[in-house]
């Protein structure tokens, strides 16, 4: 059977936009930047893309590319011992996906009650076990695109959704500038508090938040690398790299405007979209179309990124274990349900907790910080460090001055990142 392949250049960059582009772009990165220095905190959260996001994407899509296959072989390829790596990140990103479904399900959701004119408070809501429905919903939408393939399922799916999403944020930044609360509230987004730039602990939320963003380390880009033909991987990178700022970017020009022109606390934090905002949308003009459109449009963003997550395991047990994709997503879509159970029983009426706090917020802290930046320590030293070096400069073109400063990066700068990365996410937890 055929290796199945993009249809074009464009199907490839939107599916990865779409990778890349969560739901933690839309609510997380607008209050990361307003509670780190505004305008100011852009500049070393652009450093961080730039000069650390930015190449462990090509590195993975490199390493894609170049073994023609996923995670857990292309890894095998390298060095076999390094088999069991690839199995980790899948594991990683599969548990991942377990939590993020569920947050994709009060998305949907919340969706669903602004389009019918009655929304619910988020208490009201998980006090039920309604949250497991929508949990089960979400799964499914996300099941029959990985099902349907790569063209068929997550690019037409893409060419849908991204254009949709950018649409209905560009609508929504338009309606927020015209709003009473629009200076107050680009003023707390953007104004730069320069004499934050000292804190190391802003620095290190911009390079949190930049791989966080950005996806990578999650075997994502490999895998969809996997599927690429001979194209200009810096040039599409960066494509990618910038939309997915874009859009983050626009995200806070359409919130916060509408957070003070409801008189709302704007440092809400994880509070801020199933909280905070569906009070504002109830307090201001056009709020449930308003409130209708941004959850729809936050469901679009949930959806590509949970499909991209979906497509590591599913291809893994494809090339490593010669699976037809059908079974394979069968299969992988009952494991992450199982593995998501807990976390969506969390915020139910059952309340399932784990050493004192909702089973929820534990996974994403294991897996979803701790557990993504170890994945993306283990793609920056497997790649860098083993694979063939050549390999890689056939893969990233270049001259030979840009070729040594690229693997200087990926062998010392990204890891050594990642590391004081890390360790700063110990602290800040346990401070």
């Amino acid at each position: 059977m055929a290796r199945e392949e993009w249809s074009s250049t464009l199907g490839f960059i939107l599916a990865s936009i779409g990778s890349a582009v969560g739901i933690g772009n839309i609510w997380r990165f607008p209050y990361i930047v307003g509670a780190n220095g505004g305008g100011a905190f852009l500049i070393p959260f652009l450093i961080a893309v730039c000069l650390f996001g930015l190449p462990l994407m090509v590195l993975e899509l490199a390493i894609g590319r170049s073994t023609g296959t996923s995670v857990v072989s292309a890894f095998g390829s390298i060095r076999q011992r390094f088999t069991a790596a690839g199995l980790l990140i899948v594991a990683i990103v599969s548990l991942i996906l377990g939590y993020y479904l569920v947050i994709a399900s009060w998305v949907l959701a919340y969706a669903l009650f602004f389009v019918i004119g009655r929304p619910v408070e988020f208490g009201a809501f998980t006090d039920s076990y309604l949250p497991l429905a929508f949990f089960l919903l979400s799964g499914l939408a996300v099941y029959v695109t990985v099902r349907s393939g790569v063209r068929e399922g997550i690019e037409r799916a893409s060419r849908y959704l991204i254009p949709v999403l950018l649409v209905i944020l560009l609508f929504l930044v338009a309606f927020s500038l015209t709003e009473p609360g629009a200076v107050e509230g680009i003023g707390f987004y953007l104004s730069p508090d320069f004499s934050r730039l000292t804190d190391p602990a802003v620095w290190i939320a911009a390079f949190g938040q930049a791989f966080f963003s950005l996806s990578v380390g999650m075997g994502i880009l490999l895998t969809f690398g996997s599927y690429l033909k001979r194209e200009a991987l810096f040039r599409n990178a960066a494509i990618i790299a910038g939309a997915d700022i874009l859009i983050a970017v626009l995200a806070g020009l359409a919130i916060f405007p509408l957070v003070f022109t409801a008189g709302l606390d704007p440092a809400a934090g994880v509070n801020l979209v199933f909280i905070t905002l569906p009070t504002a949308f109830t307090e201001i003009r056009y709020g449930m179309l308003l409130g209708a459109l941004f959850f729809l449009m936050l469901f679009a963003a949930a959806l590509t990124s949970a499909v991209s997550m979906l497509e590591v395991p599913v291809a893994a047990l494809m090339d490593s274990y010669g699976y037809p994709r059908k079974r394979a997503t069968l299969l992988v879509f009952a494991a992450i349900m199982l593995l998501g159970l807990p976390s969506a029983l969390s915020y139910t009426a059952l309340n399932l907790e784990a050493f004192g706090m909702p089973f929820l917020d534990l996974a994403d802290y294991a897996f979803g910080t701790i557990g993504l930046i170890v994945a993306g320590l283990i793609v920056s030293v497997v790649g860098g460090w083993f694979m063939n070096r050549t390999r890689i400069y056939e893969e990233i073109g270049g001259c030979g001055w840009q070729q040594r400063a690229y693997m200087a990066l990926i062998r010392y700068g990204v890891p050594a990142i990642l590391l004081i990365t890390l360790i700063g996410s110990f602290f800040r937890v346990g401070g």
